[in-house]
C-alpha cells in the first residue's frame, strides 16, 4: 500500500523557517529536486538539501533551534556516509517530517561532483536555493544509475521533460562525467527517450563512472571507501545496541496483538514518513530454525500435528523430551535474533515480534514444554531482550468473546502470568486493552519515541 504523507500549515512553516536560518546562518545550501511547491506544498517524502562540507554541526543547530521555535522534540539521525537523515516528529502534534542533510554526493566511497562544483550550478527560486534544471538532471541520472542500477518511470518523465529544454547542456556534462564513448551513447538514448537501452547498460555505467572518478581524485577517494567500509562494519557487523529498534509484544490469544501491531506501524509510518518496510514484523521465534514437528515428521519419527485451533490438544512432553524442545527454540533465538537485528539495522527497520520467548514461560503447554518455572526463565534470559515489551491487558471476559479456544480461567491466569513478567525482565510496559485502538497506540507511541529518539530540552 502506497504511503500518502499529510503535508500541513506546521510542515509549510518549518520548513520555511529552516531555509530563511540556513541562510542567515551563513551556511551554503542548495535544495534537490521536488521543490516546485515547497514550502506550501512537497511532492516528495523528503527533502534532500546539500550543505557545504563542515557545516554539519551549524546546519543542526539551526534544526535544533527552528524545531524549538515550534515547540517539537523528538529526532532521529541516521548517518549513510556523508548523509544524515532526520525524522523530526511530535506525537502531541501528529507532526512528522523526513530532511536528508547531505554534505556530498557520494556512493560507497566515490564522490560523485563536489560541493563547489555543483554550487556553481545553483539558482534562487522563491526564496531558497535549488540546483538548476541542468546539473539537477545529471545528478538524477548519475545517482539512480551508479546506486541503484534503476531508473523510476517517475524520474524518466522528469529526465525527458529537462532534457527537451537543456539539451545541450545536460549533454556537455554527461559527456563530461562519462567520458565520450559511453557519454555519447547515453545521449543518443536520451534523444530518443530509450530508457530501456540505459538501464541495459546501468553496469557499464557504474564502473565506468567509477575508475573515472577514482582516477580523477585517487587518494580522496581511497580515503572514501575506507570511511565507508568503517561504517559498514560498525553498523551492521558489530551492529552496537544503539541501532537496534527491537520491540515484543505479548498477550493471550484474543486480546488484539494482530490488530494492535498493525495500528502502530500505520501510526509510526506517519512520523517517519516512511514506506512499510521500515517495520519487519515476525511471528513469535526467529524461525531460522524450522518447526520441530516438522523436523521430527521429515526424520519419521512423528507425525506434524497441523490442528491449530486448540492449541493445548496435545499433551505435555516428558523432561526429556521437554528439554530437548526447549533448547531446540532458544538456539532458535540465540542464533535468529541477531541475525534478524544485523539484517534490519542495515535498513534502519524496527524489528517487532508479535509474541516472544517469554511465551514459553507463560504458556509452555503449547509448545509441550514440561520444565520448571525458574528454568523456562533461565532460557529466556539467556536470549538477546527486546528494548520494550507491549504487555496488553485486557479482561478476561472480553477475551473469551472474542476467541474461545481457551478456557476463561486459562485466560485469567495467562494474563496474571504476562502481568508478572516485569518482576524478572526489563523493559515490560503494560497497555490497557480495553481502551480503544487510537488511545492504545498513542500510550505506545510516547514510550516507542521517548525509548528510541533524541529529545531537546
Amino acid at each position: 500500500m502506497e504511503f500518502i504523507h499529510k503535508w500541513t500549515n506546521l510542515h509549510a512553516g518549518f520548513t520555511s523557517l529552516l531555509l530563511q536560518e540556513l541562510e542567515i546562518g551563513g551556511v551554503r545550501y542548495f535544495i534537490l529536486r521536488n521543490y516546485e511547491k515547497l514550502p506550501e506544498e512537497n511532492l516528495g517524502k523528503d527533502i534532500d538539501i546539500v550543505i557545504e562540507p563542515r557545516s554539519y554541526n551549524r546546519t543542526k543547530n539551526i534544526l535544533l533551534k527552528v524545531m524549538a521555535r515550534f515547540d517539537i522534540h523528538y529526532y532521529q539521525v541516521t548517518q549513510f556516509d556523508k548523509m544524515r537523515c532526520w525524522y523530526i516528529m511530535d506525537n502531541k502534534k501528529h507532526f512528522g517530517i523526513h530532511i536528508d542533510l547531505i554534505e556530498n554526493e557520494v556512493y560507497k566511497g566515490f564522490e560523485f561532483f563536489s560541493f563547489e562544483r555543483l554550487y556553481k550550478n545553483v539558482e534562487r527560486y522563491k526564496d531558497f536555493y535549488v540546483l538548476n534544471k541542468t546539473m539537477d538532471t545529471v545528478m538524477l541520472l548519475v545517482q539512480n544509475l551508479v546506486a541503484y542500477k534503476s531508473l523510476k518511470s517517475k524520474y524518466q518523465a522528469t529526465i525527458s521533460k529537462n532534457y527537451v529544454q537543456y539539451k545541450n547542456e545536460i549533454d556537455e556534462e554527461i559527456i563530461n562525467f562519462w567520458g565520450k564513448f559511453l557519454g555519447k551513447l547515453m545521449v543518443a538514448c536520451l534523444s530518443n527517450s530509450d530508457f530501456d537501452s540505459i538501464l541495459e547498460n546501468a553496469q557499464k555505467y557504474e564502473k565506468k563512472a567509477m575508475k573515472r572518478i577514482f582516477l580523477k581524485r585517487p587518494f580522496y577517494t581511497i580515503r572514501g571507501i575506507a570511511r565507508f567500509l568503517c561504517g559498514k562494519i560498525y553498523r551492521v557487523i558489530l551492529c552496537p545496541k544503539k541501532f537496534w529498534r527491537f520491540i515484543a509484544v505479548e498477550a493471550p490469544d484474543g486480546t488484539g496483538k494482530t490488530t494492535f501491531i498493525n495500528s502502530l506501524v500505520t501510526e509510526l509510518r506517519k512520523y517517519y514518513v516512511s514506506e512499510e518496510g521500515r517495520f519487519c514484523i515476525h511471528h513469535f521465534r526467529p524461525s531460522i530454525l524450522p518447526n520441530l514437528g516438522a523436523v521430527g515428521e521429515k526424520a519419521g519419527v512423528m507425525k506434524q500435528d497441523t490442528d491449530f485451533t486448540n492449541p493445548h490438544r496435545a499433551k505435555p512432553a516428558g523432561k526429556f523430551s521437554s528439554f530437548i524442545r526447549m533448547s531446540y527454540y532458544w538456539l532458535d533465538y540465540l542464533l535468529g535474533v541477531p541475525y534478524l537485528l544485523r539484517k534490519e539495522v542495515k535498513g534502519e527497520r524496527y524489528t517487532i515480534f508479535d509474541r516472544y520467548i517469554y511465551d514459553f514461560i507463560v504458556d509452555p503447554r503449547r509448545a509441550r514444554i514440561n520444565l520448571p518455572d525458574w528454568m523456562r526463565k533461565l532460557f529466556a534470559r539467556m536470549v538477546i531482550q527486546p528494548q520494550i515489551v507491549f504487555v496488553l491487558n485486557a479482561d478476561a471476559d472480553v477475551i473469551y468473546k472474542r476467541k474461545q479456544e481457551l478456557t476463561k480461567s486459562e485466560i485469567a491466569r495467562q494474563l496474571q502470568a504476562f502481568r508478572g513478567l516485569k518482576k524478572d525482565f526489563k523493559n515490560v510496559y503494560y497497555i490497557d486493552a480495553n481502551k480503544t485502538p487510537d488511545e492504545m497506540v498513542e500510550q505506545a507511541v510516547s514510550v516507542i519515541l521517548d525509548k528510541f529518539l533524541e529529545k531537546t530540552l
